[in-house]
């Protein structure tokens, strides 16, 4: 298991996060207990630019799903706005998904 939250997730992977290092409206240990209190388990994560910037995330999910659904649905939908709701600023949350291209086979 890598510690590092990937910026491209494989085709049919989802994750849903939240950039500790992003939050305005509190710090970094009440945004992890109302996470908790939300009844999520978080585990840290990180992502380094180029630059060397280091940016601290709470995973919340890691799921795997048939990447059809992820195309014709709001996957996470209800999560993301009830997280959306107490996070500030809402760009915080983050909700990569690997939606494969029409182009591009896939591979079962």
């Amino acid at each position: 298991m890598t510690l590092e939250l990937p910026v491209i997730p494989q085709t049919g992977e989802v994750f849903l996060a939240v950039e500790l290092t992003a939050v305005q409206n509190m710090t970094i240990a009440q945004t992890l207990k109302l996470l908790e209190d939300m009844g999520y388990n978080p585990s840290l994560r990180y992502r380094q630019s180029s630059d060397g910037k280091v940016c601290v995330y709470a995973l919340l999910r890691h799921d795997f799903v048939n990447p059809e659904i992820l195309q014709n649905s709001d996957y996470l939908g209800e999560q993301l706005d009830a997280l959306a709701e107490v996070i500030k600023p809402a760009d915080a949350i983050t909700s990569p998904r690997g939606i494969s291209s029409a182009k591009t086979p896939v591979v079962v």
